[in-house]
């Protein structure tokens, strides 16, 4: 049974947690990157919270470091397809619950995927740019909604006005985006061949290890 709130009286904030918590038990991936300052939105909108949750469900939480969020902002390039924007419950002046939710996700797969050691500041640091490549890319193509390539250039010689068709400085953009996250991942594959060739494979392992018995080898040569 759903407690009864009085929303005229003052209410503290772990208050708010609790009654959300005990009212929609899953709703802790939500909790986790909504600002904890606004969680009475939430609770005025009870009615709307499982189709919320059930949008950040897919999405597995896993801890970052990352400062890159953008806050949330009327001009924001997923408004379209933002669940909270679209269900009036928008964060505005915080960081965006959306890009947090694709860092927490990237993080995740990514450490996964390339076996990224967490104490290892070099991979991490790689790693975060690599997610900041990809959250620019994004909101490029969320701002390249119409599609259009090109866009055409006026400009004046003489008493005559030049028109002529350049590259959209957003494709550009996504074309230089594109470049530095390849320029990222083939620095993590480097580092992997060097681990192979130098035998360095254990947690413990660093790159100052691998750098050293990579000296090691060339006097032995």
């Amino acid at each position: 049974m759903s407690e009864v709130v009085n929303m005229r009286a003052p209410i503290p904030q772990e208050r708010h947690l609790d009654i959300l918590r005990k009212d929609n038990p899953d709703i802790d991936a939500l909790l986790a990157v909504y600002p904890e300052e606004e969680a009475v939105k939430l609770l005025q909108n009870k009615e709307k919270l499982k189709k919320i949750i059930k949008a950040f469900d897919s999405v597995s939480i896993a801890r970052s470091q990352a400062s890159m969020v953008m806050t949330c902002h009327d001009g924001c390039p997923y408004k379209e397809i933002c669940i909270l924007k679209s269900e009036a419950l928008a964060p505005y002046g915080y960081p965006c619950p959306v890009e947090k939710k694709i860092i927490y996700q990237l993080e995740a797969d990514v450490m996964t995927s390339l076996d990224i050691e967490a104490n290892n500041p070099i991979e991490m640091e790689l790693l975060w740019d690599l997610i900041d490549m990809k959250l620019l890319d994004m909101r490029a193509s969320a701002a390249l909604k119409d599609g259009r390539l090109l866009q055409t250039v006026e400009s004046k010689v003489g008493q005559n006005i030049m028109t002529r068709d350049e590259l959209s400085p957003l494709i550009e953009a996504k074309l230089d985006l594109k470049k530095l996250k390849h320029s990222i991942i083939d620095a993590f594959v480097a580092t992997r061949r060097a681990k192979k060739k130098y035998g360095t494979t254990s947690d413990t392992n660093s790159l100052e290890q691998m750098i050293l018995r990579a000296a090691e080898n060339v006097k032995e040569d």
